[in-house]
């Protein structure tokens, strides 16, 4: 009797757990504009999805040893602001988790420079809504190259 309840308590949270938040598609949706601004090296749309002091930081194996970079906002728009090749970043998958004025959202991406693939990955997104609208206050991805095509189909 207890083992049949348990199961059907454990059954019922485990379907709750499945409805995402009704604030989970405005998570992905500030990381898709993200992305779009990205690749349209719009530098004022991407300042404006992100939280001022937004950090980042990239994860890569280095013969066998991991790799930790740091990065800022201002960094990131830097580099963006370069120009060059568009940065094309696809995401797959993705999870939200929301908790108030807080998302966080992971999901495995790639990375292409213009048509050329570069690197895919795993992503984290932590979000915080400010004035009502979602905005990046950090993310951390880790950096997988090797071949010359994205394990999730071409562009």
């Amino acid at each position: 009797m207890r083992t049949a309840l348990a199961l059907s308590l454990l059954l019922g949270c485990s379907s709750c757990a499945l409805a995402p938040h009704p604030d989970a598609r405005g998570a992905i949706d500030a990381v898709q504009a993200l992305f779009d601004g990205m690749r349209a090296q719009d530098v004022d749309a991407v300042r404006d999805l992100l939280c001022e002091d937004a950090n980042f930081a990239s994860v890569t194996m280095v013969d066998g040893r991991c790799v930790v970079r740091p990065s800022t906002a201002s960094a990131f728009l830097a580099s963006l602001a370069r120009g060059g090749d568009a940065w094309v970043e696809r995401m797959f998958a993705p999870e939200v988790d929301v908790r108030g004025d807080f998302a966080f959202a992971k999901m495995d991406y790639d990375f292409h420079r213009g048509d050329a693939f570069s690197h895919h990955g795993a992503e984290f997104f932590i979000l915080a809504r400010e004035q009502g609208a979602w905005r990046v206050a950090s993310i951390t991805y880790s950096v997988v190259r090797g071949g010359d095509r994205s394990p999730f189909g071409g562009l």
